[in-house]
């Protein structure tokens, strides 16, 4: 009797797993990189690899290390799928991003709140404390008429970048990988949207998208809300997608520098964003050409009280809990970012691929009554935030197998006026700025 309910048992959880299809999957990245300028790795960092131009208070100076997640998140999912009929299915996505040589959750915020920009990196990030800090959702698709997610999910705009970067959004040599505020179109947080409702159809050779984001603001429906429109097609070869987005409240957090003695200090700005981006991508034969343009206006907030108050969070944590926040930044001027980034992609062996790309994001020339802290000195008391930074990345990334490759390549990062003035938030006369900064790096990527 017992081998039979036994037997019964194990039946019914076959059938069961059959029926909903869960199944464990994730991805594992990590190598050596060296940076000419860069600072001591934290290890929640989402990025292991510190390329960006920051200088600390005890960074800004040559290093080695290893480091994860050069070529891609590393990440630990678990998704699952269930047949309705013979068109619809219903299924759901929880995923991690990991950094596999700490063993810890990514998390870009901890090395902000925690002081530890004194002494090591740390930087604005969508994935903030969070445990499915990468996707959160559950879902309904049908091939005919598309497919409908809610939760926790990738930005219309972010979709794009990982799509038309020839680097795929690698942090350790793309500008638009490490920097997450062009994915999230204007603020990293924005990158991916938390309490947000999404669509994706394809009819015939268009594509089209959609995903809004609900503040959840008592008394104000648009308070702290978002959303983004896509429209796309594939001709032959070629592929384009363009996108147009909006952001209420959005937030951007930065380290306080100004007091060295300072723990669980985090400064933010808070502004209104809206932005559009085009894309595209070609074919031929060995070779895949991609590029794309993306224009992003930053102004003042339509509700500066929320941030006050501390009603905007960013992923587990309260701004208010940790510093002050400037909503005054583009009151005097509106902030003008605009991206240009193109390379590709050639198949050398079936085994490697060649990868290049060269990125320029430009700010405008803009002044605040309140300015964000750390741009170059200008006129008078003003401070002015004109600059830009320049990026060019070359990969070779070898396959060992489906599932397995080996990468090396070098990224190289200039930035000129009030840019480097920003990402040096933490330069004093120990450690001046720096306005250059070579990373080279070989790493191992294995999927599961």
């Amino acid at each position: 009797m017992k081998k039979s309910l036994l037997a019964a048992a194990a039946l019914s959880a076959v059938a069961g797993a059959a029926q909903a299809d869960v199944s464990l999957y994730g991805l594992l990245d990590m190598g050596v990189a060296h940076l000419t300028s860069g600072a001591t790795a934290n290890p929640s960092m989402p990025a292991g690899v510190p390329t960006q131009i920051y200088v600390t208070n005890g960074g800004g100076r040559s290093v080695t290390t290893l480091a994860p997640n050069g070529l891609s998140q590393s990440v630990l999912g678990f998704k699952g799928s269930e047949d309705i009929n013979g068109d619809l299915k219903a299924g759901f996505i929880l995923e991690a991003g990991i950094n596999p040589n700490s063993g810890t959750i990514t998390d870009g915020l901890s090395g902000l709140t925690q002081g530890n920009f004194k002494t090591s990196t740390g930087a604005d990030s969508s994935r903030a404390g969070q445990l499915f800090n990468q996707r959160s959702i559950v879902y309904l698709s049908s091939r005919q008429y598309g497919t409908v997610s809610f939760g926790r999910q990738y930005s219309t705009s972010l979709d794009q970048i990982i799509k038309y970067d020839p680097m795929g959004g690698s942090y350790a040599f793309s500008l638009v990988g490490f920097y997450g505020s062009y994915g999230g179109g204007g603020w990293t947080e924005d990158a991916r949207l938390d309490n947000s409702i999404k669509y994706e159809g394809k009819f015939g050779p268009v594509r089209v998208g959609a995903i809004y984001q609900f503040g959840g603001v008592a008394g104000s429906n648009t308070a702290n809300s978002a959303g983004q429109f896509a429209l796309g097609t594939d001709i032959g070869n070629f592929s384009t997608d363009a996108f147009v987005s909006f952001k209420n409240d959005g937030m951007g957090t930065y380290p306080n520098t100004s007091n060295p003695t300072a723990t669980n200090s985090m400064l933010a700005v808070v502004s209104d964003n809206k932005a559009f981006g085009i894309n595209a991508k070609y074919t031929m034969n060995k070779l895949t050409i991609s590029g794309g343009a993306e224009h992003i206006l930053y102004y003042a907030p339509s509700d500066p009280g929320l941030a006050m108050a501390g009603a905007l969070p960013i992923g587990a944590y309260q701004i208010g809990q940790y510093g002050a926040v400037n909503t005054t930044a583009y009151n005097v001027e509106n902030k003008v970012t605009n991206l240009l980034f193109f390379g590709g992609k050639y198949e050398v062996t079936p085994a490697l691929d060649l990868i290049g790309a060269v990125y320029n994001a430009r700010n405008s020339d803009y002044t605040g009554s309140n300015p964000v802290s750390g741009c170059a000195s200008g006129v008078g008391n003003q401070t002015r935030c004109a600059g830009f930074i320049q990026s060019y990345g070359l990969v070779l990334d070898y396959h060992l197998s489906k599932r397995t490759d080996l990468y090396a390549g070098i990224s190289d990062q200039n930035t000129t006026g009030g840019v480097t003035g920003f990402y040096n938030l933490g330069a004093n006369g120990t450690h001046p700025s720096a306005d250059q900064n070579t990373t080279t790096m070989f790493g191992i990527r294995h999927r599961f």
